[in-house]
C-alpha cells in the first residue's frame, strides 16, 4: 500500500511518500523465521535525481517521520535536504508503527538489532535500492547504523552512530529489565513506570536540577516539579507506545553486542558521536568504541558533543550534530 502526501518542509513544498513494503518471510537470527513482515518506510525526497541516498534508523521509541522527530537535520539548507537528498526511515522490526511487531503477529519472536537491519535491506531492496551513502542514528538507531556497516559493507558509504558504541552495558541492561519488570507487574500501568525510568537516564543530573531542582509542581498540588514531568513524560508515551514492542525493543538492545563480529570489508567509514553529559552511553565507551574499529581496520572517527541534556541531546541538539558532522 502506497499513500502520497504533501510535507510542510519550508520554503518549498516536498513530497512525502509513506508506503508499508511486504517483503515476505524473513529468517531471524535464532533460526526461527517470520512469515509475510511488513515495513513501513517514509521517504522525503526523490530516490531516482537525489545526490545521495540517506537511511535514518530510529531510537527505541520513533516512528519512520524522521522529519518530525529530527526536524534540525531534515529539511531546506539542512544537513540532509530533501531538495538535493532522498532521506529514508523505515519503522524497525518490532515495533509498533506500522511494521510487523507483537501487537499483530502472536506470538512474536525474539529479534535482535541484527534482524532489525536485515529486513531494513530487504525493504530498501524492494524500493530499488541497494547503496546507501549514509546511515545514521542515535541510541538504538545507532546501533543499527553499525549493524550495517558491518554487515552490509559493500551497501554501506557512512555509518554514523550517535549515543551508543558496540555493545550495551550492565547498567543500560538493568534499566532495561527494571522497565520490563514494570510491565509485567502491571500491564495497565508498567508502561509509563518503564518510561519514568528510563527518562531518568535520558536525561543529567544538571538539567535535571536546572529544570525542576526541589521545586513544588508548577502545575500544582504536593508534588515535586519533577515528579510531575515525569508524570506527564510517562503518560504521554503509554498513550502512543505498545507495551510488548517496548519489551521486544529493548531486548534487542541488551543483546547488541558487536565486538566479536566477523568482519568481511572495512569499506564504510564509521564516525562515533559521543555526548559529554550522556551516563547512559557514556562518551568515553563510543571512543573506546571508534578506537576498537580503528584496530580492525576502519577509517573510524569520533566526535564529541558538548551538551548538558544528556543522552536525549542526540535529539533535542540536531542543530549541533549537523554542524559537528558538516566539519568533518
Amino acid at each position: 500500500m502506497t499513500s502520497i502526501k504533501r510535507c510542510t518542509i519550508r520554503p518549498y513544498r516536498c513530497e512525502v511518500i509513506e508506503r508499508t513494503l511486504d517483503i515476505g518471510r524473513l529468517v531471524l537470527e535464532n533460526g526461527e523465521s517470520l512469515e509475510a513482515v511488513k515495513q513501513h518506510a517514509t521517504i522525503y525526497g526523490d530516490q531516482v535525481t537525489a545526490d545521495k541516498i540517506v537511511l535514518v534508523t530510529h531510537a527505541l521509541s520513533g516512528n519512520s517521520r524522521a522529519a518530525d522527530w529530527w526536524a534540525p537535520l531534515i529539511g531546506p539548507g539542512r544537513l540532509f535536504d530533501p531538495q538535493h537528498d532522498c532521506v529514508i526511515c523505515i519503522n524497525t522490526l518490532g515495533s509498533c508503527y506500522g511494521s510487523s511487531g507483537p501487537d499483530d503477529v502472536r506470538p512474536f519472536p525474539t529479534i535482535t538489532v541484527g534482524d532489525m537491519v536485515n529486513a531494513q535491506a530487504r525493504a530498501l531492496h524492494r524500493l530499488g535500492i541497494n547503496y546507501i551513502d549514509i546511515v545514521i542514528g542515535g541510541s538504538l538507531g545507532g546501533m543499527q547504523a553499525l549493524q550495517w556497516a558491518l554487515a552490509y559493507p559493500r551497501r554501506v558509504g557512512t555509518a554514523i552512530v550517535i549515543g551508543a558504541y558496540d555493545h550495551f552495558s550492565a547498567q543500560g541492561i538493568a534499566l532495561n529489565a527494571l522497565g520490563r519488570e514494570a510491565i509485567r507487574n502491571d500491564p495497565r500501568d508498567g508502561l509509563s513506570l518503564a518510561r519514568k525510568i528510563a527518562m531518568l537516564s535520558y536525561k543529567s543530573d544538571e538539567l535535571l536540577e536546572e529544570r525542576h531542582s526541589n521545586r513544588i509542581d508548577r502545575n500544582g498540588g504536593s508534588k515535586y516539579d519533577v515528579e510531575g514531568y515525569l508524570d506527564y513524560q510517562g503518560a504521554q508515551f503509554a498513550s502512543r507506545m505498545s507495551a510488548q514492542s517496548y519489551v521486544c525493543l529493548t531486548k534487542a538492545m541488551d543483546a547488541f553486542d558487536v565486538r566479536g563480529y566477523p568482519i568481511e570489508r572495512t569499506d564504510p567509514r564509521l564516525i562515533f558521536v559521543g555526548i559529554s553529559s550522556d551516563w547512559l552511553f557514556r562518551p568515553e565507551r563510543v571512543y573506546e568504541a571508534s578506537l576498537r574499529m580503528q584496530a580492525r581496520g576502519f577509517d573510524a572517527r569520533y566526535v564529541e558533543l558538548t551538551s548538558r541534556d544528556g543522552h536525549d541531546a542526540f535529539l533535542s541538539n540536531g542543530a549541533l550534530i549537523a554542524g559537528e558532522l558538516l566539519a568533518i
